[in-house]
């Protein structure tokens, strides 16, 4: 697969050195992110009229910047998901998939990442949504992900196994908001 890059619509986010270990044990491998095709208006802001929004919370903490959007998982929560498009699959807390009733597979995976590497236990979730926009049913990779630091709420990571089914994204950060194409 090959690797695409991410834009923020409006000015230019600029990345800031350590953000991906923020995101705790960001765990996983490489996953993707592509620039949404919009229509000009003309007033060199893309039309988004052509995709579907979910809310995002765009969050600074030690000079780090964290999105988050939130997630519904078999009709409970929403609970706050971080975007992580370097990791190649999805994580909920434990405390999330208890809550939610997950049910484990029996199977373990390897996972690495940027402070530790082992073997995670995985869930099943038939019924979940990222705002409105229902996700397709798959496994999610359990892992205790504890507060991040400077406090808030981590409760799971929606990585590139779920976020390239949708073919390209656009995080918008000045408005706070994740566009998906409509379908």
């Amino acid at each position: 697969m090959s690797t695409r890059d991410a834009r923020a619509s409006g000015a230019r986010h600029r990345r800031k050195p350590g953000r991906a270990a923020a995101l705790l044990a960001a765990l996983l491998l490489a996953g993707c992110l592509v620039p949404q095709d919009s229509d000009d208006r003309g007033d060199g802001r893309a039309s988004r009229t052509a995709a579907r929004e979910v809310p995002l919370r765009v969050q600074e903490q030690f000079g780090q910047t964290l999105a988050f959007v939130p997630v519904s998982i078999e009709g409970q929560g929403p609970f706050m998901f971080a975007l992580d498009t370097g990791a190649s699959m999805s994580v909920v807390d434990d405390d999330v998939a208890d809550r939610a009733g997950l049910e484990r597979t029996g199977e373990r995976r390897a996972v690495s990442g940027i402070l530790s590497t082992g073997e995670v236990a995985v869930v099943e979730v038939t019924h979940w949504e990222v705002g409105d926009l229902p996700l397709a049913p798959g496994e999610l990779t359990l892992i205790d992900l504890g507060p991040p630091p400077g406090g808030g709420t981590m409760q799971g990571l929606l990585g590139s196994d779920v976020l390239s089914d949708f073919g390209s994204i656009t995080i918008d950060y000045d408005e706070g908001v994740l566009e998906i194409p409509a379908s």
